[in-house]
């Protein structure tokens, strides 16, 4: 037997009242209630990459920077200016 109403949290109320809004729509109505769902997580993965992309430009911003402020026995000069020139070419800055 399903639960009573008189018995269900807030948290299951809501979701009742979304299951029986979504129940009542008609076919065109849930097409384009999907579609725009599908096209909000579209653009939201697509924001959440670009966020990342700069992320990585930072941390490689910031390794570099590390590089050069700490000496660190066996990376010399040439060897950061060569991490810089490939991190340069290959879009890291």
């Amino acid at each position: 037997m399903a639960k009573r109403s008189c018995r269900r949290t807030t948290d299951e109320n809501l979701i009742h009242k979304k299951a029986v809004e979504m129940r009542k729509k008609t076919d065109e109505q849930l097409v384009h209630y999907v579609e725009d769902r599908v096209e909000k997580a579209r653009s939201e993965g697509f924001n959440c990459g670009k966020a990342s992309a700069s992320k990585k430009q930072d941390g490689a911003k910031e390794f570099i920077a590390f590089l050069q402020l700490n000496k660190i026995s066996g990376i010399g000069a040439v060897t950061i200016n060569k991490l810089i020139k490939v991190a340069e070419e290959n879009g890291y800055l």
